[in-house]
């Protein structure tokens, strides 16, 4: 496990907010402690994830490659910036899925650009993301008419009060997703098209995504814990 320690970076943060008027003076000085022991809980998450994939490990020849080391800073840099640990397990992903499964490792772009994706979608858009890539497989990614309705249904039992047009609209600034729009003439006193939303397709790059970043490849979490 990894010990809670003194931490510069948080001690300078604490430090920092305690100097901010009335808000400084309701500062408790154990928020450091929790602070460092929420930091570390979310590496000690990540470790666990690298540790129990079922495929792959960390090798001597990738801790003395310096690519890998400085893409596993990333991760860790972004982790401890992340609000909670739900996203730890996709940050998990990308360093296994981009340099412990076996295939030729990940570009250092792709990395970098799959990365900052993790970093600015929300975990629950994540989740959305691979909901729609494992329902949209049986149709070759492409969700319309009647299969939309379909998923929808689908998506409305597994995430509640969320109105799914909005969703996937918003997600489709990942390049990921587009929306499939029909159009029809309309005859009037002036000549115009009837535009309307009948479902979203994956784009190509999408499979790539699932594969380093949504796709999970270990074991309960919960078995064991690891350090690098």
């Amino acid at each position: 496990m990894i010990d809670v320690k003194h931490n510069p970076v948080i001690s300078a943060f604490v430090s920092s907010i305690k100097t901010v008027p009335f808000f400084g003076d309701l500062i408790d000085d154990s928020l450091e402690y929790t602070l460092t022991d929420f930091q570390n809980k979310k590496q000690q998450q990540l470790l666990e994830v690298i540790n129990n994939a079922s495929v792959g490990s960390v090798t001597s020849d990738m801790v003395n490659d310096v690519e890998f080391i400085m893409s596993f800073a990333k991760t860790q840099n972004a982790v401890n910036k992340a609000l909670n640990g739900d996203k730890v397990k996709f940050y998990g992903n990308l360093l296994i899925n981009g340099y412990l499964n076996g295939n030729d490792k990940i570009s250092t772009d792709e990395f970098e650009e799959y990365i900052e994706l993790i970093n600015t979608l929300s975990y629950r858009e994540l989740e959305y993301l691979s909901f729609f890539k494992e329902f949209s497989n049986e149709y070759k990614g492409r969700l319309v008419y009647q299969n939309w309705r379909k998923f929808c249904a689908e998506f409305r039992k597994n995430f509640p009060n969320r109105d799914v047009d909005s969703v996937f609209k918003r997600l489709q600034r990942t390049g990921f997703l587009s929306e499939v729009i029909e159009t029809a003439d309309v005859e009037g006193e002036t000549l115009s098209l009837d535009i309307n939303s009948v479902g979203f397709e994956a784009e190509p790059e999408f499979s790539r995504f699932n594969e380093i970043v949504l796709k999970t490849l270990y074991e309960d979490q919960t078995t064991s814990s690891s350090t690098i």
